[in-house]
C-alpha cells in the first residue's frame, strides 16, 4: 500500500473510531415557565468555540450531553431553526447536573434565516400524528434509529405535509445509510418550505454521499443565499468543490471556515493536501484538528500524523 493510499484509508476508517474514554455523559435541565418542545442544546468548547455536541431537549426540559468533566463550555439553547434563545458558560462536574434558565420572554429572538412558507406555517398536525413524532423521537433517543425511521414513515403516510417530519426522516435515513431515500425526504421537506437553509444543506450533504457533487454544490449555494456564512453550508460547499476537483483554493477556504464549527473539515483539508503532496500543509491541518476537543476521529488522526512524520520527505 502506498503512503498516499494509506493516508486516504486512515481518513475513511476514522469515522468508525469511538470517542476517547475521557468523555462522559452529563445531565442538564432547562428551567422554563413554558414548554421545552422543539428546543436544542448546542455545546461549544471554550475558548476555541468549536461545537462538540448538539442534542434535543426532552419535553420535561432535561437533556444529556457528552463532555469532558472539569472543562468549561458554552451551552446554547436554540430553536429547531438554529435561533439562539440564551446561552451560559458552565463547568460540568461528574454527577452534578447543570441548570440553564430560559429568559421569561423569547420575543426578542431573531427570526430564522429565510422566510418560512405559508404552507408550513399553516400546517397543524393532528394529535395522533404528534404522538407518532414523540414516539419517533423516543426511539432515536434510545439509539433505535431503524424504529425511529419506520415510525416517521408511518407518520408521513398519514400526514405528508409536515416539514419537520420529512427533515427528521432524511436525517435518520442518512445516518443508517439509506442515502437515496434520505435525499428524497429532504426534497419533500423543501417542497413544503423551499427557503429553508438547513434542509438545503442537509440535501447537499446527502448528495455528497451519493457522489453527486454538482447537485451538492447547487444546494450549498442556495443555502448560502438564504443564510450566509453558515459553517455547515461551507463544509458541504468545500467538499462538493473538491469532489469535482474544482476551485481548490475556494474549497479549502470554505473548509477553513467550516472548521470553526466542524473540526472534521480539517481532516478533509488534510486529505486534499496529502493527495497533492503538500505534506507540510497536511501536517498543519492534522495538528490543528488534534487541538480540538477529543472526539471519534482523534485516535486515527494521531496515527495518520505519526505515519506522516515518519515518512516525511528528507531534504
Amino acid at each position: 500500500m502506498s503512503r498516499r493510499t494509506l493516508f486516504v484509508y486512515l481518513l475513511v476508517a476514522s469515522a468508525t473510531f469511538a470517542a476517547q474514554s475521557s468523555a462522559s455523559r452529563q445531565e442538564g435541565k432547562l428551567i422554563t415557565s413554558g414548554s421545552a418542545d422543539s428546543l436544542w442544546i448546542e455545546l461549544y468548547e471554550t475558548p476555541a468555540r468549536l461545537m462538540v455536541d448538539r442534542v434535543p431537549v426532552s419535553r420535561d426540559g432535561t437533556f444529556v450531553v457528552t463532555v469532558i468533566p472539569t472543562s468549561f463550555y458554552e451551552v446554547r439553547v436554540v430553536t429547531s431553526h438554529g435561533v439562539r434563545i440564551t446561552s451560559d458558560h458552565v463547568q460540568f462536574r461528574q454527577g452534578q447536573p447543570v441548570e440553564i434558565r430560559l429568559p421569561a420572554s423569547r420575543s426578542e429572538a431573531p427570526n430564522p434565516a429565510g422566510p418560512i412558507s405559508v404552507r408550513r406555517l399553516s400546517h397543524k398536525p393532528a394529535k395522533p400524528v404528534r404522538r407518532l413524532m414523540r414516539e419517533a423521537d423516543s426511539f432515536a433517543d434510545k439509539g433505535n434509529l431503524q424504529a425511529s425511521t419506520e415510525t416517521l414513515e408511518r407518520l408521513l403516510a398519514a400526514d405528508p405535509d409536515w416539514f419537520e417530519a420529512w427533515n427528521n426522516l432524511g436525517a435518520r435515513r442518512l445516518t443508517i445509510g439509506r442515502h437515496a431515500e434520505a435525499a428524497e425526504a429532504f426534497t419533500q421537506a423543501l417542497r413544503i418550505d423551499p427557503n429553508n437553509a438547513g434542509a438545503l444543506t442537509n440535501l447537499g450533504l446527502t448528495k455528497l454521499f451519493l457522489r453527486q457533487p454538482a447537485d451538492a454544490e447547487r444546494a450549498a449555494i442556495g443555502a448560502e443565499k438564504i443564510a450566509p456564512g453558515t459553517p455547515r453550508t461551507a463544509y458541504v460547499y468545500g467538499l462538493a468543490l473538491l469532489q469535482q476537483q474544482k476551485q481548490p483554493a475556494i474549497a479549502l477556504e470554505a473548509l477553513r471556515h467550516a472548521a470553526t464549527l466542524i473540526p472534521r473539515a480539517l481532516l478533509a483539508s488534510a486529505e486534499w493536501h496529502c493527495r497533492h503532496d503538500d505534506f507540510a500543509a497536511c501536517e498543519k491541518d492534522l495538528r490543528a484538528f488534534l487541538r480540538t476537543p477529543p472526539g471519534p476521529n482523534h485516535a486515527n488522526a494521531e496515527k495518520w500524523l505519526a505515519l506522516l512524520t515518519q515518512n516525511r520527505p528528507q531534504h
